[in-house]
């Protein structure tokens, strides 16, 4: 069935659910009524009614002719109205040739909407129903008028008839009702799985734009449109910056260069998360996160300072590996301060979330002056986080822009 279904339809309906759904919907109504027309014509010519065949043989042969046009790719708006009209003047001949106002097909006539509406559309449906009510008015009038219509049925098959008659039209309705409901559900299928799509997407592009943007950054970006840039007293910022670097890429191709920072950012994402601190960008070579940002809280500058450590010790792993590799050691210089800062989203397109203040000028002036394999923190630092690390007093060096700093080496945790 779902053959004969398909070859009808035309292979300029688009692809779309939808298309699909009203084309399958209108060849399988069609072909239900031509069945019921061809039975219809087999029993009227069996018991000698020949009102049954001259009603149903020509709306059996132009439900034949409008499958096959519709197939061809005339459109069903031009159809319709055709078929549908001609639906109601074959049950009208039939009510007419088996007793008229009083026939007991007349209930056949409301049919013709009901199948109008899910076949066509609103439209046709009101059609038929104004097309229906004349006939139905017309049947009363020759009624009212003690006009006799004809009964050609004849009695000895009154009562089989008539019974076949009132069966089936619960039945043809029924079918179209299975056929009707098959394609609903087969639509809410196709939403169901559409919506689990779009939901689906949904969470890449909420995803995504996590990936980009902190959360509650990114719910304000999208409940207002912008994101309003907040200050905070205290942050922690920390750089991390490989020495040489420029000379170091110059020695392997651009895609190896690429991978190897790429293994080596993806291991600070890591590590900075599990200390609670917030990606800010890398910008070549260098790294840069804060924490205490976008959520203030009175540990960053500890967990700035561990994850400092951590880093600095994956990076002392993943060297000595390189190494026994014969690859090249790519050293590692790490700067944190705390002070105050701000941080927000600003422009339209390419949203980044950014840190801005003399607190990052001074974190990143910090990694300048530090030595390859050491965390060098401000004083500033030093002051919040030497109750937990161990650390070695350097003095007050000078910081392009900044002047005398006071600077401390972290050794490591101290033993709890």
């Amino acid at each position: 069935m779902k053959k004969i279904i398909q070859f009808f339809i035309p292979l300029s309906v688009p692809a779309e659910a939808e298309s699909q759904r009203k084309a399958h919907l209108l060849v399988s109504v069609l072909l239900i009524i031509i069945y019921f027309n061809l039975n219809y014509c087999v029993i009227s010519y069996l018991i000698g009614y020949s009102g049954g065949i001259a009603s149903q043989l020509p709306l059996m042969i132009l439900g034949i002719i409008t499958l096959f046009l519709y197939r061809k790719g005339v459109k069903p708006e031009l159809l319709n109205p055709i078929y549908f009209t001609y639906c109601s003047i074959s049950i009208a001949i039939t009510v007419y040739y088996t007793g008229g106002f009083s026939s007991l097909l007349f209930p056949w006539l409301a049919s013709t909407p009901i199948v109008a509406v899910l076949v066509w559309n609103r439209s046709g449906g009101w059609f038929s129903s104004v097309l229906v009510i004349l006939i139905e008015l017309f049947f009363f009038y020759l009624f009212s008028t003690n006009y006799v219509t004809p009964n050609q049925i004849k009695p000895e098959y009154q009562k089989v008839f008539y019974l076949t008659c009132s069966l089936g039209l619960p039945l043809i309705l029924f079918f179209i009702a299975i056929v009707f409901e098959n394609a609903r559900q087969a639509a809410m299928n196709n939403l169901t799985s559409t919506m689990r799509a779009l939901d689906a997407e949904k969470q890449k592009s909420e995803n995504l734009l996590l990936n980009i943007l902190p959360l509650q950054v990114a719910s304000e970006l999208k409940q207002k449109g912008e994101a309003s840039p907040r200050s905070y007293k205290m942050a922690s910022i920390l750089f991390t910056d490989f020495k040489s670097f420029t000379k170091t890429g110059s020695s392997i191709s651009p895609l190896e260069l690429i991978q190897t920072l790429n293994q080596c950012f993806s291991a600070f994402d890591d590590i900075i998360v599990k200390h609670h601190m917030e990606k800010i960008k890398t910008i070549g070579d260098a790294y840069m996160c804060a924490g205490g940002v976008p959520e203030e809280n009175n540990t960053n500058a500890v967990d700035a300072v561990s994850a400092a450590l951590e880093i600095n010790n994956w990076v002392n792993s993943w060297n000595a590996n390189r190494e026994m590799e014969g690859l090249p050691k790519w050293e590692i210089r790490i700067g944190v301060h705390t002070g105050e800062l701000i941080a927000g989203v600003i422009g339209k397109k390419k949203f980044a979330y950014d840190v801005w203040g003399d607190a990052v000028n001074i974190a990143s002036r910090l990694e300048h002056t530090g030595e390859v394999g050491k965390v060098n923190i401000s004083g500033e630092t030093y002051q919040l986080i030497k109750d937990k690390f161990n650390c070695t007093y350097r003095g007050q060096l000078t910081a392009k822009g900044k002047g005398d700093i006071d600077m401390y080496f972290v050794e490591q945790a101290k033993i709890a």
